[in-house]
């Protein structure tokens, strides 16, 4: 097969100019499956397109494309597993009037850091709680109001990760609370270490006490 005979496979209908150059690129990375990885700054300078990586989840998400990403030195990298086509999980979105229900309903707060925003592109936006390529709906109860700075941490700590989506706080933020970075010295953290091995849970109780002081 070759990259003429799977971008027919991908999608009947013509693809943009975005999507085939995306392909193209993830396609001829190497010569065998899966394909190396490909930058994701590199996508950006072919592209010439910000929201590139948008382009990439949508031939993924919706046109079965076999395309997973890996941080890699600090930047994000994609590649081709193999010629095959996964099962197709169409992106939806909210309408416009489920969408300010959402919102409403959440008192216009990011359910995850409590910011309160107006709604936009860089305000408050509507998140699937489970992201479709782990397995998410498009039901409204996979859906929540996050802003735009977390949703862009929860789509960098989604990649590459392992873990169960139902046991972590960026999707469920009202049932498992909410995750926090903290500098530490490295002295304080070999203190920790030598706690008991719920180490996490003695830190997250020592916070709560200091917060109710």
């Amino acid at each position: 097969m070759n990259i003429d005979e799977y971008i027919k496979l991908v999608s009947k209908k013509k693809l943009s100019v975005v999507k085939t150059l995306i392909i193209t690129t993830l396609w001829s990375s190497s010569n065998t499956f899966p394909r190396a990885w490909v930058a994701s700054s590199r996508l950006l300078d072919l592209t010439g397109q910000k929201y590139f990586d948008r382009r990439t989840r949508e031939l993924r998400d919706e046109l079965g494309c076999d395309i997973e990403t890996q941080h890699i030195d600090g930047e994000h990298h994609y590649r081709l597993k193999s010629n095959l086509l996964t099962q197709a999980n169409p992106r939806a979105y909210l309408s416009s009037a489920e969408k300010k229900k959402l919102f409403i309903a959440a008192g216009n707060q990011c359910a995850i850091c409590g910011k309160q925003t107006s709604a936009g592109v860089r305000g408050l936006q509507a998140d699937h709680k489970t992201p479709l390529i782990r397995g998410g709906t498009n039901d409204l109860g996979n859906w929540q109001a996050i802003c735009n700075d977390c949703n862009v941490s929860k789509r960098r700590a989604c990649q590459g990760c392992n873990e169960t989506c139902s046991s972590c706080s960026w999707a469920f933020p009202d049932v498992l609370g909410v995750g926090i970075s903290l500098r530490l010295p490295v002295s304080t953290v070999q203190k920790i270490q030598l706690q008991t091995a719920d180490a996490p849970k003695w830190i997250a109780d020592l916070i709560k006490e200091k917060l109710k002081e």
